[in-house]
Order: C-alpha cells, then sequence, then structure tokens
C-alpha cells in the first residue's frame, strides 16, 4: 500500500495503526521472499559421491557391528555350554575299578576309563560323553542324559556322544555279512 493511500485511509477511519503496521510487515516478508533465489541442487534421486561414500561407510559399520554382537554371542554360549559341562561332570575313576570305555567320535575311536555301573548307565540311555569344549582335542567326560540333551538344545554341534541312541538308530546295511551278529552294548573291548 503507498504512504498516500494510507493516509487517506487512516483519515477517513476505515484503518486504524495496527492494520497498517501489519500490511508493511507483510510488504516486507513478500519483497525479502522474492529477493532470495532458491539453491539450484542436484536432484534428490541421485546421490552426491560424499552422500554415497557415508552410506557405504554406515553400511560397513552396521556389518562390522552385526559380526561383533555375533562373535559375542558364540563366545558366551560357548562358555555357557563349558560351564554346564564341567558342573554336571561325573567322577573319574581311578585305580582297579576303571575300565576304558571306546568310543566313534568324530571319525576317530577314542576312549574314557568309566566303572561298571556307569558303563550300564551309557548303555541304558541313562549317560552320555560330552566334549569339555568345542575342539575335541579338549577331551571328552561322562555328563547326566538330561545335561546331554540341554547341550543338545543349545548347540547341536558340541561334541556329545549317546551310545543308547546312536545304537537304536544304526541299522546294518543290506549288503552287511555280519547283519545277523549284534554286538552287545556292554561290550568290553
Amino acid at each position: 500500500m503507498s504512504d498516500a493511500m494510507r493516509d487517506q485511509l487512516l483519515k477517513t477511519g476505515l484503518v486504524d495503526e495496527k492494520q497498517v503496521k501489519k500490511a508493511r510487515s507483510e510488504q516486507h516478508k513478500g519483497k525479502k521472499k522474492a529477493k532470495k533465489p532458491k539453491k539450484a541442487g542436484p536432484p534428490a534421486a541421485e546421490p552426491t559421491a560424499a552422500e554415497q561414500r557415508q552410506a557405504e561407510q554406515a553400511e560397513r559399520s552396521r556389518r562390522k557391528n552385526e559380526e561383533r554382537q555375533a562373535r559375542a554371542a558364540r563366545k558366551a554360549l560357548t562358555a555357557q555350554l563349558r560351564e554346564l559341562v564341567s558342573s554336571n561332570l561325573y567322577p573319574v575313576p581311578a585305580g582297579e575299578d576303571a575300565e576304558d570305555y571306546h568310543f566313534q567320535q568324530g571319525g576317530r575311536i577314542r576312549s574314557l576309563p568309566v566303572t561298571p555301573a556307569l558303563r550300564r548307565q551309557l548303555a541304558d540311555g541313562r549317560a552320555a560323553i560330552a566334549g569339555l569344549d568345542h575342539r575335541p582335542e579338549a577331551g571328552f567326560r561322562l555328563v547326566p542324559r538330561e545335561t546331554a540333551d540341554r547341550i543338545r538344545e543349545r548347540d547341536p554341534q558340541w561334541p556329545l556322544v549317546i551310545p543308547a541312541e546312536e545304537a537304536a538308530d544304526s541299522e546294518p546295511a543290506a549288503d552287511d555279512p555280519y547283519a545277523d551278529h549284534v554286538v552287545p552294548d556292554d561290550l568290553m573291548w
């Protein structure tokens, strides 16, 4: 609104000072917006090289963090299973009561000292042979069957031998000449 017209409207009483000030500020804001040119940047569809590097770095960081968390979870599970095995071990027999119990694990024949009572528990399925670690070189010990089941639930890859299950699962091959000759579970070698 021009000054002359403003003065005329004020004299006639159609507008007051507040309305004049408001009109002036709106006019000023409109001019200010018109003067500012909008930045003409690249279209949003194509990321810049810096944005692309930043996105790749974020993806690498996310993957590394997931791997680190997975390693920590595996390490915690292994420690938990070691503790489970070591807290539920049967005592290792020594002296005249000890006899070697042979079993197959990982394609190798291994042996473990047992008493006749422990041998019966193994044959009945009330005991199992568990590895002390993921590595078979760490050794094997006898544990109760319930402990072996809990280990298997948490980690199916843990070295675990349950002779009663293996005897029930094993069927002789069709061309086995010794199929009629069943080897008893409590056979001592």
